[in-house]
């Protein structure tokens, strides 16, 4: 369930494949290029598991409200879905939650990936403490150059194991129009997305629908992308901004 993404935030795809010919392929991940993070300093950082077994990013947004990509819950039903919050450690620690409710957009388009967003609704509601807070949601747009955070799990180096420890990288927003000119063929950048790289930190198969933070502010989520460390394709991320409107009707958080 978890796309590919390069911690430089790019996403890995299987070459030759299409948006408009078919959906895109969707790949555990690995984050390179990352250091190792501390669940204190990413406290809204969630592991969303699928029968038990990590598959996603997700982020706290409300004491019953988490955050996540569409494309992580695609075929699933909520009662396989669990939440892991308040653990640096995959699949280790923190507290469980159950997912009472589950609402994906309901414009998302697997094949063009818009509005790549889902709202899950967690039982019991989350406990706050130094490990689990939420994030606020953008409201604006970032602007090209802005800097923002990428959290999740994976290895280190390319080629390298699977990491268990939460990592973090720091990457830059691109120009829509300049990140659309590459993917065309893909169809094309909207705006509901937004793209993000940093030269030599790639999420070459990271955690899809793990959360893009900029000062604070869930400002997007990992979505898709094409190629590993390629600077013409940048990672791909759901706009908050554009989507805010969704998230404040299923869960009233503004």
């Amino acid at each position: 369930m978890c796309r590919v993404l390069i911690i430089s935030l790019f996403i890995c795809l299987v070459p030759g494949l299409s948006k408009e010919n078919g959906p895109l392929e969707q790949f555990q991940g690995r984050i390179v290029g990352g250091e190792d993070a501390d669940i204190e300093d990413f406290s809204y950082q969630l592991s969303l598991e699928i029968n038990g077994n990590h598959s996603c990013g997700a982020s706290i947004i409300g004491e019953e409200w988490a955050l996540t990509a569409a494309h992580c819950v695609e075929g699933v039903k909520a009662n396989q879905l669990t939440i892991r919050a308040g653990t640096s450690v995959k699949g280790k620690g923190g507290t469980l939650h159950k997912i009472s409710e589950l609402v994906r957009h309901p414009k998302y388009h697997y094949i063009t990936t818009d509005n790549d967003i889902a709202v899950l609704k967690v039982s019991p509601p989350f406990e706050f403490n130094e490990k689990v807070q939420p994030v606020r949601l953008r409201k604006k747009e970032p602007k090209a150059g802005t800097r923002g955070v990428v959290t999740g799990w994976g290895a280190k180096v390319s080629g390298g194991p699977l990491q268990s420890q939460l990592q973090f990288v720091t990457v830059p927003i691109v120009d829509r129009e300049e990140c659309n000119k590459n993917y065309g063929e893909y169809g094309g950048i909207t705006r509901n997305m937004i793209c993000a790289f940093g030269e030599g930190q790639d999420a070459c198969k990271g955690d899809s629908g793990s959360p893009l933070v900029i000062k604070g502010e869930l400002a997007g989520i990992v979505s898709w992308g094409m190629g590993c460390n390629v600077r013409e394709h940048p990672g791909v991320y759901s706009n908050i901004a554009t989507l805010r409107e969704f998230i404040t009707s299923n869960t009233g958080i503004k």
